[in-house]
């Protein structure tokens, strides 16, 4: 049985049209370290809790039991899922700031068009005081990076400035004197987004805050250099990219998780293995003028490939084949069939089509 696997089963984890409240509750690592949060998303090969204190905690699947891997899923799987347009929001920020934002077109500040634009998954925060100096350094010196991240990774953040102890004027002035490319809350909307309240810095002080888009913070600055800047937005980069199913440092994590997840999505009927991480690379087939690459691939309970058949095809060679199967058979990772809760070995029927 063949089964990859993002839609489906992200589907099935994560969607419901129930939203419930938060629950903060008492968990521990496997390492033994306690501490209390709420369940807030899936983030690629990491879960992310909103802690008791108002913070946040970032852990890889393989910190979590397996038994917590699945509490973790059906608390978040009660909330709706990241909507394809900003208008539909259901993050507990993002839907807030539904009518509250504005942007810079012509000189001018008008109210923000997010018709069309997907629901943020990450929201660059930059607080900022017209009267401190170094809040403007904040907003130059991150126009670059933010820019590039956004280009890089669109439709996966959004940014949005706040004032802080300064007149209505005095906030439209820095984004529009600044040419700032992200977006700008309405000043007399600003306190009325508690989530982003929560997370203003002191008077006489500026700072730069990510937070997911249920306003949980995943990384803060409070009044950063310019190095601490660049390192705000290199892990803002290193988050994104973990979020790419095709980047091997995840494949492990999200394995482990998967793997826990599957019995009990079935508990009544089966499933065949699920492929988590694909080994070959298109472009490098595509040299060879291999466009199309079928295998038959037995996998065992413990998710490990043991046999590997390539399919006959006069395109590809008898050792180039038995290079394929080798490299599908130590590298690629699966989560093991599963029969009524029972994790068993399965059969994956692989199947690569690359465009010309």
């Amino acid at each position: 049985m063949r089964s990859r696997l993002p839609r489906i089963i992200w589907t099935l984890v994560l969607s419901s049209s129930v939203l419930c409240l938060a629950k903060v509750e008492p968990w521990t690592d496997l390492q033994g370290n306690a501490f209390k949060g709420e369940p807030s998303e899936v983030f690629g090969p990491l879960a992310i809790f909103r802690t008791s204190s108002g913070g946040s905690r970032k852990l890889p699947w393989r910190a979590l039991s397996p038994a917590d891997c699945v509490r973790f899923i059906e608390a978040v799987s009660k909330k709706p899922t990241r909507a394809e347009d900003w208008t539909k929001a259901t993050g507990d920020l993002t839907s807030d700031l539904i009518g509250r934002l504005k942007q810079r077109q012509d000189g001018k500040l008008i109210k923000a068009q997010l018709s069309g634009r997907p629901e943020p998954l990450l929201l660059v925060a930059f607080y900022v005081d017209n009267s401190e100096g170094k809040s403007w350094d904040l907003l130059g010196k991150s126009s670059a990076p933010f820019q590039e991240l956004a280009q890089k990774y669109p439709g996966q953040i959004e940014g949005i400035q706040l004032g802080l102890n300064h007149s209505k004027e005095e906030h439209q002035n820095m984004a529009l004197t600044m040419n700032v490319p992200w977006l700008l809350v309405d000043f007399t909307e600003q306190a009325k987004v508690q989530l982003l309240k929560d997370y203003s810095p002191a008077k006489g002080e500026f700072s730069l805050e990510v937070l997911s888009r249920n306003g949980v913070p995943v990384l803060s600055a409070s009044n950063p250099t310019e190095t601490e800047m660049q390192k705000v937005f290199a892990d803002l980069g290193l988050l994104l990219e973990l979020q790419k199913p095709t980047n091997t440092r995840t494949w492990a994590d999200r394995a482990y998780y998967l793997t826990a997840l599957q019995p009990v999505l079935h508990r009544n009927d089966a499933a065949g293995p699920v492929l988590v991480g694909d080994p070959l690379v298109p472009q490098g087939l595509r040299e060879r003028k291999i466009f199309r690459l079928e295998a038959r691939i037995e996998v065992g309970a413990d998710g490990k490939a043991t046999q590997v058949t390539i399919k006959d095809d006069a395109s590809i060679s008898a050792p180039v084949a038995a290079a394929l199967a080798d490299a599908l058979k130590k590298a690629a990772v699966f989560v093991p069939a599963v029969d009524h809760g029972k994790l068993v070995a399965g059969t994956y029927d692989y199947l690569l089509e690359i465009p010309r």
